[in-house]
């Protein structure tokens, strides 16, 4: 255990505390400051995003951009092979013992190896039945593939406790995709915008090799590595998660493809990309926090647990409620025609909140070992999306996928609460409660004040965080942080 642990405790037991109450706190803070560290990361990150996806809607138009999400979505389920659920079992092993570092990345090469191969046969195959351009996938698959590498070296430099070091490779990787993005060397056409996602992994990936090489030194006391049988019989649920979490948020766009076509694909995937730069807030506070909550599954604790699920509700419930009362504001950021989604976009904030405490109770499993249950829970999320949307897309077209996004989190949510119960416990209530009534007068504000979408942020923001922090007074604990 490191003195991260050991210290503020001996400092609690002196006053006189109890052992567990010192354990969860101990876990508590560290998870915050993990969370703290990947969440400021994201949010620089996040933002240079938002650039990128705001310049390609303005260039491409809405029929363009929704091709361009259906071929990124493409390239995404091929380069997934490479994955396979390792990325996201990367910190519990080594965790678990560093010599699981060497093992983890021979493992990753022969995966990609194989998928190079094999993306021969796919790509062309993907090509016949979508109807896109062989080269604009292919170019989707290679920056899917590079990303992988990245998200796996920034994923065992945490491990490592090397945050900075994780900030690092992620502003690299997403700084270097804005600049091609917007500098636009081959063009603001749909091929010109395959080529920049493509040639964008590079700086990243020889970065991440120089980090994570600099790092992988191994204390001679380490537990021996886990075999390559063992390590894919732990990740093989998750690889089966992988993929259906890419059909998960994707359902909604194929269904769109087939019964309204590309106008209404651009429409959907515009709000869905604003969504998704949010999502992954909730993502980098459950993954900053991670190695806390692994370690308190090992010693069964909650505390790290708690706090990283009061954490993403308070972040969330606010996002949900203002992106919900600026959609027509939000979506007209986008470019012309894309204000047709607003509709939709309301819909998915509620879905969006949703999402923020999917993503810490899917760590929390995961910390757990219990990476089984995953793809189950996933799987039912997508058929339920899938049966939903069958019934209503056709019918309420943009309304109607809005609808079978959310409805289908709605019940993944209930169920993860359920299936943590086992492991920390989570009380739902006690975060949400408070971060819903800190919202109220940013709400009313929003309502009877239609301003321009800069100061309707800017002052919502000032009036959440003023009645947040008033109702923070009352302790962590008392607001479901720890």
């Amino acid at each position: 255990m490191s003195e991260g642990y050991i210290n503020p405790g001996a400092r609690m037991e002196d006053a006189g505390a109890a052992p567990g109450d010192i354990e969860r706190a101990a876990s508590a803070r560290d998870a915050s400051l993990g969370s703290a560290m990947r969440l400021a990361a994201e949010i620089v990150v996040r933002i240079s995003s938002i650039v990128a996806t705001l310049w390609l809607t303005r260039s491409l138009g809405v029929s363009t951009f929704g091709t361009l999400v259906l071929a990124l979505s493409i390239g995404l389920i091929v380069a997934e092979l490479c994955d396979l659920g390792l990325n996201a079992i990367v910190v519990p092993l080594i965790v678990r013992s560093q010599r699981n570092l060497r093992v983890i990345f021979a493992l990753k090469a022969t995966m990609t190896l194989g998928v190079a191969v094999l993306s021969v046969v796919l790509i062309p195959l993907a090509a016949h039945v979508s109807g896109l351009s062989l080269q604009v996938l292919t170019l989707c698959m290679i920056h899917f593939l590079g990303a992988t590498w990245i998200e796996i070296s920034g994923s065992a430099l945490r491990a490592l406790g090397r945050r900075a070091d994780e900030a690092l490779l992620l502003f690299t990787f997403r700084f270097a995709l804005v600049a091609c993005v917007v500098t636009a060397p081959f063009g603001l056409s749909l091929r010109g915008a395959a080529v920049s996602y493509a040639i964008a992994i590079a700086p990243a990936i020889v970065l991440s090799a120089i980090l994570v090489r600099a790092r992988s030194g191994v204390d001679e006391g380490a537990p021996p590595a886990t075999t390559v049988q063992g390590i894919l019989r732990y990740a093989a649920p998750m690889g089966v998660n992988g993929y259906l979490a890419i059909f998960s948020t994707r359902v909604e766009l194929f269904l769109l493809q087939a019964f309204q076509g590309a106008g209404a694909v651009g429409l959907f995937g515009g709000a869905i990309k604003i969504v998704e730069s949010l999502l992954t807030l909730p993502a980098a506070i459950a993954a900053g926090a991670l190695p806390s909550v692994a370690r308190d599954s090992l010693r069964g604790s909650r505390g790290a647990a708690q706090g990283t699920f009061g954490l993403v509700v308070w972040l969330g419930v606010p996002c949900a409620v203002g992106l919900a009362l600026c959609a027509p504001g939000v979506l007209a950021i986008l470019g012309p025609g894309f204000v047709d989604g607003a509709q939709a976009l309301r819909v998915l904030a509620v879905a969006m909140f949703l999402c923020f405490g999917n993503a810490a109770l899917f760590n929390i499993l995961i910390a757990a070992g219990q990476t089984a249950i995953v793809p189950r829970l996933t799987a039912m999320r997508v058929s339920v999306a899938a049966g939903l949307g069958l019934l209503l897309v056709p019918f309420l077209g943009l309304s109607g996928a809005a609808l079978s996004f959310t409805g289908a989190e709605l019940l993944l949510f209930v169920s993860l609460v359920r299936h943590t119960r086992g492991h920390a416990c989570i009380e739902v209530a006690r975060p949400l409660i408070p971060a819903i009534g800190a919202c109220i007068p940013m709400a009313l504000f929003l309502i009877a004040w239609p301003l321009p979408l800069g100061p309707q942020v800017v002052i919502g923001a000032i009036l959440f965080a003023a009645s947040g922090a008033s109702l923070l007074f009352r302790g962590a604990e008392a607001n479901g942080l720890a």
